[in-house]
């Protein structure tokens, strides 16, 4: 998602590096068939105690790029590992862009022998309005996962029956069709859109009207709108869709 764990300033899929799709496609389906039986066996973060946090590493390999474009690719990150077959983990404080710059302004890459003006997270910085509305993205994010068992299937057999991939989309944008009815699942499908790319894309939706839960701006369990026939997606973004009960 942000890049390679070592080579900090090479992009990921999030800040347009444009040959990680069919990476990002596996990781989305839990590796079913691949090097897992089960989603279960496979955890998907974008940032974890180790390394950087996921804002300094997308920070570190997109210089030039604004904070508002910055925050988008985390949040977009964010949607890619909580709507992913498997099971999501999140390092504490990334659902309030947390950073670690040390007295000189560097990004602090293993902080294990850091002190506390490093590894501290800054609640203050909830104070802050941008801060305020990534934590609220995360927590709209989580709820919805728990709102849908079709995100938590439990085998392989499962996640190959009911997920497709969407073809014919522009390059990098991935797009996925989650069945209803399925783990228990009370809504009629999930359908899951991701662009990376700096300009919107248009995908064409499957028949039916499809309640827009998740945008570039809101996440949560209610509708934001209803749509049908096909949809715009915003630049570095994510958008999920759901179908209601007939």
């Amino acid at each position: 998602l942000k890049g390679h764990v070592f080579y900090t300033t090479r992009k990921g899929y999030v800040s347009g590096a444009a040959d990680l799709a069919d990476t990002v496609k596996g990781c989305f389906l839990g590796q079913a068939g691949d090097w897992c039986t089960t989603p279960a066996q496979s955890i998907n973060y974008a940032s974890c105690h180790d390394n950087m946090t996921l804002l300094d590493r997308i920070s570190r390999s997109t210089p030039g790029v604004s904070e508002e474009d910055r925050i988008r690719m985390n949040n977009l990150s964010a949607v890619i590992y909580m709507t992913a077959q498997g099971i999501p983990f999140l390092q504490a404080g990334e659902e309030m862009l947390r950073t670690k710059i040390d007295a000189s302004g560097g990004f602090v890459e293993n902080s294990y022998n850091s002190p506390d003006s490093v590894n501290s997270i800054k609640w203050d910085t909830l104070e802050d309005e941008a801060y305020q509305n990534v934590y609220n993205y995360y927590k709209g994010l989580i709820a919805f996962r728990k709102a849908h068992a079709a995100l938590r299937l439990t085998n392989a057999a499962d996640v190959n029956a009911n997920i497709t991939s969407v073809d014919g989309l522009d390059e990098n944008v991935l797009a996925f069709r989650i069945n209803g009815g399925v783990n228990g699942e009370t809504s009629d499908g999930i359908f899951v859109i991701f662009n990376p790319n700096n300009a919107a894309t248009s995908v064409t939706l499957p028949d039916g009207a499809w309640d827009v839960c998740v945008d570039a701006d809101h996440a949560g369990t209610e509708a934001l709108t209803t749509v049908s026939g096909s949809v715009s997606v915003e630049p570095i973004s994510a958008m999920v869709l759901v179908k209601k009960k007939s």
